[in-house]
């Protein structure tokens, strides 16, 4: 089914590039050259919302994986403050910043 909706995008593509060239040369259109251009035009639409979702989605993502690090940073500080030697748990804290800053790091939030 895949295979047959981008071939249909593409014929819909070339169909809207024929038309856009009718344009340029100032002929006039028809009412199917009109529905081929309108169409092309929520195609494209529905591509770019497509890819915002797709974005939105993999930033969810990206700070659920977060999740398990934060749980492991508060089960260090509870540590710290129960224990009477904090360069240990100071450490494990440290440690645990630098891993939720290199996952922010290599997940930044995409802008449009």
């Amino acid at each position: 089914m895949e295979e047959y909706l981008k071939k249909a995008e593409n014929i819909i593509r070339n169909l809207a590039t024929e038309t856009v060239n009718k344009l340029e040369k100032k002929k006039k259109l028809d009412l199917q050259d009109v529905i081929i251009l309108a169409t092309y035009l929520n195609l494209r639409q529905a591509e770019e919302t497509r890819e915002q979702i797709e974005r939105v989605l993999r930033a969810f993502n990206k700070l659920d994986e977060l999740v398990e690090v934060v749980r492991e940073l508060r089960t260090a500080v509870e540590k710290l403050q129960r224990e009477g030697d904090t360069s240990a748990a100071l450490k494990e804290v440290s440690a645990k910043l630098d891993e939720v800053l290199a996952r922010l790091g290599a997940y930044t939030i995409e802008e449009s």
